[in-house]
This record gives C-alpha cells, sequence and structure tokens, in this order.
C-alpha cells in the first residue's frame, strides 16, 4: 500500500521557506534510528503468542525493576481501573491487568525514552506534558474502539495513539527553528495547526510522522493511522484507526491533557458530535450516541491520573 504524501507548495515568500521536498525527507531520514522501536514490537508479537509461558518471566522481571514495579502497582490502583480494594503485589497486579496491559506498561517507558532524546534542542517544549498527552491518546484510542465494537487483537491500536504525533517530535530535531516557530503559535484550531505546518514546511506533522515511521517499518496500520488522524475519511485502508486517533486526541485535551507543541482550543461538546471521525465510528445519531458519549467521556476522564501517576518516579522532561 503506498501512503500518500503532500508536495510542498511552492511560492510562499522568503520568510516562509519552505524547504525543498527532497532536503525535507532527507532530514527526516537523518533523524537518529528507532531501531528498538521496531525490535520492541516484534518482541511484543512473540510474546503475545507466549504468553502463558511467559508469564513467570514477566514477574521476575519487573521484580528486578523498582521504577517498573512502582509503575506497575500505580497502574492498576489508579481510578481508571476503579478497584475498591488495593493490590499491593506483582503477582496480583499481572493477574488483575492481564499481560496485555503490563505488556504496554512495559513498552510506553522504551518508546517515551527512545523518543525523547530526539527533542533535546532548547524549543522550550515540555516534554513531559507531550508525552503525558500522547499516553493518554494511547489509552483513549483503544477505549474508543472498544466502546464502539472494534475489536484489534495486537497492539496496533495502542500504538496508533501513542505514535499520532510522533512528527512533531521530528520536526523538534529535523527542523528545530521551524518548530521553534510553529510551537509558541496560538491556533484557533486543529486545521490552523496543519495549515501553519505545511505554509511554514511543505509537509504537516502528521504527513512527517508517518513518513518516518514508514521508513523504520512499522505496521501499515500505525503509519496509516498517523498519516491520516487529521484526515479519517481519506485513508486508504484503516480508516476506524484514524478516526478514533482523532477522537482520542480531542478527547484527551478535553480531559486536561494539553500536550505542549502548541496551544489550541478545547471542543465544545456540540463541535465534539460534530466530528466526522465519530461519525465515521458510530454513524447513528439521537440517544445511543449520546449515550455512548457520556459513557466514554467517564472513562476518558479518568485517564489523566492514571497517565500522571505512572510519572510520579520520573523527573520532568
Amino acid at each position: 500500500m503506498v501512503i500518500r504524501f503532500p508536495t510542498p507548495s511552492p511560492g510562499c515568500g522568503p520568510e516562509k521557506r519552505v524547504i525543498p521536498e527532497e532536503e525535507l525527507r532527507q532530514r527526516i531520514l537523518d533523524c537518529h534510528d528507532l531501531a528498538s522501536l521496531r525490535s520492541n514490537i516484534v518482541a511484543l508479537e512473540e510474546l503475545f503468542r507466549n504468553q502463558h509461558a511467559l508469564l513467570d518471566h514477566f514477574t521476575k522481571i519487573i521484580a528486578r525493576d523498582p521504577s517498573l514495579t512502582t509503575r506497575l502497582l500505580q497502574m492498576v490502583n489508579s481510578a481508571y481501573f476503579g478497584l475498591s480494594d488495593r493490590i499491593n503485589s506483582i503477582e496480583g497486579a499481572i493477574l488483575y491487568l492481564g499481560l496485555g496491559n503490563v505488556r504496554l506498561l512495559m513498552t510506553t517507558a522504551t518508546k517515551i525514552d527512545d523518543l525523547e532524546f530526539l527533542a533535546d534542542d532548547g524549543t522550550n517544549v515540555s516534554w513531559r506534558e507531550f508525552w503525558l498527552h500522547s499516553l493518554g491518546c494511547a489509552f483513549a484510542t483503544r477505549e474508543i474502539l472498544h466502546q464502539f465494537g472494534y475489536r484489534v487483537a495486537n497492539d496496533t491500536d495502542y500504538l496508533s495513539g501513542l505514535l499520532q504525533n510522533v512528527g512533531k517530535v521530528v520536526m523538534a530535531k529535523a527542523f528545530p527553528v521551524e518548530f521553534t516557530q510553529l510551537a509558541h503559535t496560538v491556533y484557533k484550531d486543529e486545521a490552523h495547526v496543519i495549515a501553519a505546518e505545511r505554509e511554514l514546511l511543505g509537509w504537516d506533522h502528521a504527513a512527517i510522522g508517518a513518513f518516518y515511521l514508514e521508513s523504520n517499518r512499522i505496521p501499515q496500520e500505525v503509519v496509516e493511522a498517523v498519516r491520516y488522524h487529521h484526515d479519517p475519511s481519506n485513508a486508504p485502508s484503516h480508516q476506524f484507526f484514524a478516526a478514533a486517533t482523532q477522537l482520542a486526541d480531542v478527547m484527551a485535551l478535553r480531559a486536561g491533557l494539553k500536550g505542549a507543541a502548541e496551544t489550541r482550543p478545547v471542543l465544545t461538546d456540540r463541535e465534539l458530535l460534530a466530528l466526522p471521525s465519530l461519525a465515521l465510528l458510530w454513524p447513528r445519531s439521537g440517544p445511543a450516541l449520546t449515550g455512548k458519549m457520556r459513557k466514554l467521556t467517564e472513562r476518558i476522564s479518568k485517564i489523566p491520573d492514571t497517565c500522571r501517576s505512572l510519572f510520579k518516579e520520573s523527573s520532568p522532561v
């Protein structure tokens, strides 16, 4: 499958500095390779196939890692899971959460470590807040697809949410001057963000992120979700992933996870219900949709506390 990437618009004037496409592509490819991102996904696929045999292995690995143990217990006892009694043992946490959630927890910190070092250029952006938003989008994307009845057998839903804005991190490394200008602009809506990025660079962060992930051989569903998360109806094969990822971004912002890469307003209830991505996921309207959204909003409102609890032992980025 071919992912379409925009052609930079010529004639924007010298102050706009649209970068020639060949140079733009090369600067993206010159970013540090995220080799472990691919190897982790392969390893997770193997663990998923052998999860029953590896339960003891998970327990032993977590027990040797105080930080991971702390985050595991914080996760299982967070408001998101709504337990009435606290769980204070590694084994109990694993049994309650299941290997799927434990696997996600183990890889999340690695993903963040892999990607954070790309943005050490003094852009004055809070990357901790950025990754809290990304982590919230990962949980929210999974929750949205579940609530609307879409079953996903692997972690592509979670990864789509987590990596949807990786293009901004690549921008910060490959185009620091332009990114700093973009990050310190106040935008009136999502479309304004995309237009400003395309005007200055020729590509927006969705195209940059998808190109970067595709060059690192990340699964096509994730690449497509990242590429089209601002335009899910044009996704060639995986519209539901792209739509859920867009909705997750909006709802994470409404829940208080700001993201910190730029300033944009929170959608009202009416604007949220009018999102095209929502119509793709749930074409029906009326009381059924209202009930779904009420339940979804309640679930996602608990995600920020869970995300922040996982960073309690971490130093600010």
